[in-house]
């Protein structure tokens, strides 16, 4: 699926070998400043849907966090 090699390794190669891996615990940290809406793997979709989907690949949703005055 995606490529696990570190920052270096991928700089190295010259290319990101398939695609990059993120684990649910790291795409938290990477938005860590953003209030999680929903996190979970895609749907699988069939080759002649509209829509894209892979159930080996995450979906997330983020948000701004409200402020105390209420705007985000």
């Amino acid at each position: 699926m995606g490529s696990e090699l570190s920052d270096a390794d991928l700089y190295r190669q010259g290319g990101l070998g398939g695609g990059l891996a993120y684990t649910p615990e790291s795409l938290r940290w990477i938005f860590s400043g953003l209030e999680e809406v929903e996190l979970r793997r895609m749907r699988d979709e069939p080759a002649d849907s509209p829509h894209f989907g892979e159930p080996f690949l995450w979906t997330a949703l983020f948000r701004r966090p409200e402020r105390a005055d209420g705007q985000r």
